[in-house]
């Protein structure tokens, strides 16, 4: 395949999976606040949305406050913000475009009819008066695609890059909204039942644990062996695809996988959740970046870190 073909690949599902991801956060946030005393715990909100898709450092340049309005039209509908929901459904479209000799016409129609809605939407007024039903469209859309990929798309090289892009995103999307969480220090249930809430995991949770515990939470998000949205679950999926693309067993990217896979799967989870954990997910996330810039060196055109929201190349672009 093609290095430019498989970039565009890669790239159309991490967006997808950035838009869903996005929405999801900003939608629980909403539902959360809804029940809170307006103040400082609003503002920590806030910036908790913004570190979990690494754009906090972007958000403060921008000169903007630090409020519910200001961060939920940064993140859904800036054009200035590459890393915005509207910008990465446009991007996933442009990349899908340039390889759509090789999708089902089913996975173009779905992926287009999601573009075309955004763009048709007044999303400034959405996020305003009607937040929860513009997120939940978002979610729907990002989850009618991908089941248009499931039930139409051969299991080729192509799907295997898409595949790939996506459960990358999802895994280091996942461990930062745990470091999120963790740094925080403290126990509230409405806190962590809004972690879960945005894995779906919540009814997971209940179903497994009879009462609420932080660590069995963190156990449970980072290395259930079922949960789809876990890192550990993904990081297995992406470990499966990665051995049937790499024609040498011994590359550098499934094996940085592999390894760091095997230590999660295989980890003591008392052990992994006790003091260190912070620093254990602060370097598991910097793993996944190494795994995704070895992808990148090996299969694409250029040589770039292709981290969360990391923007250094634009997909179909020059390097930046």
């Amino acid at each position: 395949m093609l290095a430019r073909t498989a970039e565009y690949l890669f790239w159309t599902g991490r967006y997808l999976e950035r838009a869903e991801d996005t929405a999801r956060l900003l939608d629980v946030t909403y539902h959360r606040l809804l029940e809170a005393t307006p103040g400082h715990e609003e503002v920590e909100a806030w910036l908790d949305v913004l570190r979990a898709v690494g754009l906090a450092d972007e958000f403060e340049v921008s000169g903007r406050t630090l409020d519910g309005w200001s961060v939920s039209e940064y993140l859904v509908l800036d054009p200035a913000n590459r890393g915005s929901i509207r910008q990465c459904v446009t991007q996933a479209r442009s990349n899908a475009r340039g390889v759509r000799e090789l999708l089902a016409v089913e996975l173009w129609e779905a992926l287009n009819s999601l573009h075309l809605d955004l763009q048709s939407r007044d999303l400034a007024l959405d996020v305003q008066l009607q937040p929860h039903e513009l997120y939940g469209l978002i979610r729907q859309g990002v989850q009618s695609v991908i089941g248009v990929v499931d039930g139409t798309w051969v299991r080729d090289d192509a799907w295997r890059f898409f595949m790939l892009g996506l459960l990358l995103e999802r895994a280091e999307m996942g461990v930062r909204s745990l470091r999120i969480r963790q740094s925080r220090h403290d126990e509230d249930v409405h806190e962590w039942f809004a972690t879960l809430r945005a894995a779906s995991a919540l009814g997971a949770y209940r179903r497994r644990y009879a009462t609420f515990e932080p660590e069995a939470l963190i156990e449970l998000l980072l290395l259930s062996s079922t949960l789809p949205r876990s890192v550990l679950f993904s990081l297995r999926g992406a470990e499966t695809i990665l051995t049937d693309l790499v024609a040498d067993e011994r590359s550098l990217s499934l094996r940085l996988l592999g390894r760091l896979r095997a230590e999660l799967e295989f980890a003591d989870p008392i052990e992994l959740v006790g003091p260190g954990l912070e620093s254990t997910l602060e370097v598991v996330e910097a793993r996944i970046r190494e795994v995704a810039a070895a992808v990148a060196a090996e299969s694409f055109l250029y040589r770039v870190d292709l981290g969360l929201h990391s923007l250094h190349l634009v997909p179909g672009g020059d390097p930046r």
